[in-house]
């Protein structure tokens, strides 16, 4: 074995040596393992976990054991009335919000992309909603329909209106936060719809053009079919994250008045912390993820079917 002055022997940093040829070899392994560690903790772990907790009644004493109850937090679901009226208000808004943030966002960016192309501090002002923090834009419009000091009712008196409680009304409530979640995330559509009209083809249109097709009928015949991959991942990300609200509702309303506003996240968060029943609002939890997966796997076929 050929030894160094000092009577070390080299073999250990022969180039080629086993330690290396392993390092080779699980290089990419090695390089992965701190993203897959991360995703274990933060994701798979949490996932396994709620499904293990929705076939189970967990008692709020930490010392009774969990019991197993199979099937029964989700047919509990069938009969939950607060659950229903959840869903109920769930489903209004997503609609309502999503379809107004939709048709306001492709709006804006047929009136940019054809007419003021070149006002691009205009474009920047139009994305500040989306990049403010959700907390944020909640207190912002708490402060706005404050009942006495807000602004809007300041509007409202100088216009000489009746004043409104906003949040507060029955009536009101669940507008008042559709007008939030739209002034917050109808420049989401915008950005994207502004995407997808820059990359669309001219050619298609100076044919229609020599053929006298009316703008109206290049935006149905030619905008609109190019358009539809974007517009079903614009429809998809906002619909799989109005399923999701909280923030606005929690600050705003509460869920309240008279559980006008109270959406299925809401009453998710109000089993698990105030009711103390965390078996019940996993299962809930699960039944929002099934309806996102289904909502998606029906959004990417029609996605393959516009192409």
């Amino acid at each position: 074995m050929l030894t160094s002055e000092s009577g070390t022997s080299t073999a250990e940093f022969r180039p080629g040596s086993g330690l290396e040829r392993w390092a080779e070899r699980h290089l990419r392994f090695l390089m992965l393992a701190p993203t897959v560690l991360i995703l274990l903790g933060l994701t798979i772990f949490p996932s396994v976990y709620m499904f293990y907790a929705a076939v189970h009644k967990i008692s709020p004493n930490p010392d009774l054991p969990w019991e197993f109850v199979g099937a029964g937090n989700f047919a509990r679901l069938l009969s939950d009335a607060q659950f229903h009226v959840a869903l109920w208000n769930t489903t209004i808004f997503t609609v309502v919000a999503v379809a107004t943030e939709f048709l306001l966002g492709l709006g804006l960016a047929l009136l940019l992309d054809k007419f003021i192309r070149r006002l691009t501090f205009l474009k920047t002002v139009l994305m500040i909603p989306m990049m403010l923090p959700p907390i944020a834009v909640a207190i912002t419009w708490k402060l706005i329909y404050e009942p006495q000091f807000g602004v809007l009712n300041e509007i409202m008196f100088r216009l000489g209106l009746p004043l409104q409680a906003w949040a507060g009304d029955v009536n009101l409530a669940m507008f008042s936060i559709i007008v939030a979640d739209v002034w917050q995330w109808t420049p989401f559509i915008f950005l994207l719809m502004l995407a997808g009209l820059a990359s669309l083809p001219v050619e298609p249109y100076e044919a229609a053009a020599l053929d006298g097709a009316s703008s109206w009928q290049q935006f149905r015949d030619l905008t609109l079919p190019f358009l539809k991959p974007v517009i079903a991942i614009a429809l998809l990300l906002r619909v799989m994250d109005a399923l999701r609200l909280f923030d606005l509702v929690f600050i705003l309303t509460g869920g309240g008045p008279a559980d006008r506003t109270k959406v299925l996240s809401l009453y998710i968060y109000q089993v698990a912390y105030r009711f103390a029943d965390p078996g019940y609002a996993a299962a809930m939890s699960l039944f929002v993820l099934f309806v996102t997966i289904i909502l998606s796997t029906w959004f990417m076929k029609r996605m393959r079917l516009a192409d």
